[in-house]
């Protein structure tokens, strides 16, 4: 009874795409027709044709057909298992230890398994896929569209991008070519294909909704928008032109559901190309750093800065004082203007060009600063990834932040040589929380410390260690440095 009901529904499906096709075809000579009269203003629309015809359902459908049969071959369902995640504990409640099983209260760290989508890009078996589905693997499994299976091995993964390069060890495979996605228009047919929820070799058809998407999820945000269905386990595959090459790699979902709602995102095949390149070359990806917090310039901001116009990139903040533009010179309200010869209109733009240029580079720099044009050469140091940064928040939190309001850095050779520290050791100050107890006792960044109580600090690892051993302390002596001269601070603590 479905299946006829399912079939009569096509049926009219197809009827009503052909009436459709011949209505719009019979509109659009009648519209030649009334303008030949002059009753009709001549439109501004570019004709879908020369001819002026549409394709039929069926040759639009031969077309689907052939970019299927063309791209489907290359296309790869991913199953993994992930690494194990931190143990949970409990209490022992005093049970003996039984040998060889972890202690009791202790729960074994369990794999988790997951799926994805890929696809083939080169003939010796690498394979595109997303961060979020094969970056974390400790297995990888591919199979092949013929029902073959292969392992597979993680070549590296940009979480920055949530793209991750695998590798099968069979050779002469099927596969596709990236196009180049900065021609791609809205409007355009494309194709998404994959294993949603399992299902593998599944494709869905759409249009691009919208070029150069930014969803402030990352500083690389340029997605591709389609309402081509995707659904969980798209992941990874390819979103494809009707020349059948590829132009984004499918990468989530907005949804209230947890299914396809017609809002779909890829990333672009000009930036996978950029990160294919890197992460077959290297095994991971690196990228030019500056070290400042950019904003965005608002007509306020551009007045106050004697700025003609928002264009340009704002330097909030400088990162810290061994940051690249911090040894260039820059500051906290200059606005970057030109980078490398080419005049920046915004942030994201002006990220895109320093991430793009190599670590180690000099390059010249024009701002405005106090209304006047100045210059600097910045040499480019590499930018921390998306982990690194996590770890890096992760060691700030326990190095001092709930207790005493800041975050630190241990001193490293060049920090103490910009700083000209007496001491070249200890805890710089990178950040203080306003209204905190660092705060109040007039602890500022660029301080670096030595002592707390009567414990020396050589390293941001022993700030660390010192606080968490404190026993309801309501003070603490800080010694500290700062512009070469060593000083004691005692800091009240919140209770």
């Amino acid at each position: 009874m479905n299946q006829s009901i399912t079939s009569r529904s096509l049926k009219r499906a197809r009827i009503s795409v052909y009436a459709l096709a011949l209505t719009l075809a019979a509109g659009a000579g009648f519209a030649a027709k009334s303008g030949a009269l002059g009753q009709q203003p001549k439109s501004t629309v570019p004709p879908a044709s020369s001819t002026g015809s549409l394709a039929s359902p069926v040759e639009l459908s031969r077309v689907f057909i052939n970019v299927a049969k063309q791209v489907k071959p290359a296309v790869v369902h991913i199953n993994v298992v992930e690494k194990p995640r931190q143990s949970a504990r409990f209490e022992n409640d005093g049970f003996p230890q039984i040998p060889g099983l972890p202690p009791f209260g202790q729960m074994r760290p369990q794999p988790r398994r997951g799926a994805g989508s890929g696809v083939i890009i080169s003939p010796d078996g690498y394979i595109l896929t997303n961060n979020h589905v094969a970056g974390d693997a400790s297995e990888i499994k591919v199979k092949l569209s013929d029902g073959r299976e292969a392992k597979a091995r993680l070549i590296g993964a940009d979480p920055e991008t949530d793209l991750a390069l695998i590798k099968v060890e069979e050779q002469k495979l099927p596969y596709v070519k990236l196009g180049d996605s900065s021609k791609l228009e809205q409007g355009e047919w494309v194709i998404a294909l994959g294993s949603p929820f399992g299902l593998e070799q599944t494709m869905t058809a759409g249009i691009v909704s919208a070029t150069s998407r930014d969803l402030r999820a990352g500083p690389y945000d340029n997605y591709i928008q389609t309402d081509a269905s995707i659904n969980p386990g798209n992941s990874g595959g390819p979103l494809v032109n009707m020349q059948g090459e590829v132009i984004g790699i499918n990468t989530m979902i907005f949804s209230r559901s947890g299914g396809s709602e017609g809002i779909g995102f890829a990333i672009p095949s000009n930036l996978a190309s950029k990160i294919y390149t890197q992460l077959a070359k290297n095994g991971k990806v690196t990228r030019g750093y500056l070290g400042v917090n950019l904003q965005q310039i608002t007509p306020a901001l551009a007045k106050a800065s004697g700025v003609e116009g928002v264009e340009g990139a704002l330097v909030g903040d400088v990162a810290d004082a061994s940051s690249p533009a911090a040894k260039a010179g820059l500051r906290s309200g200059d606005v970057i203007v030109e980078f490398n010869g080419k005049q920046v209109k915004s942030p994201k733009q002006l990220t895109e060009l320093v991430a793009d240029t190599p670590v180690g580079e000099n390059v010249p720099v024009k701002y405005l600063r106090d209304g006047r044009i100045g210059t600097t050469s910045i040499k480019l140091g590499e930018r921390p990834g998306r982990r690194d940064a996590a770890n890096r928040e992760t060691e700030n939190e326990a190095h001092g932040t709930s207790k005493l309001g800041i975050t630190v850095t241990t001193v490293t050779p060049e920090i103490a040589s910009e700083l000209k520290l007496k001491v070249n050791s200890g805890a710089a100050i990178e950040n203080v929380q306003p209204g905190s107890p660092a705060d109040d006792a007039g602890l500022r960044r660029g301080d670096v410390i030595h002592r707390i109580n009567r414990t020396p600090v050589m390293t941001a690892q022993d700030l660390t260690g010192a606080l968490r051993s404190l026993k309801g302390e309501k003070e603490v002596v800080l010694q500290i440095e700062r512009g070469s001269q060593l000083a004691f601070v005692t800091v009240i603590l919140e209770e």
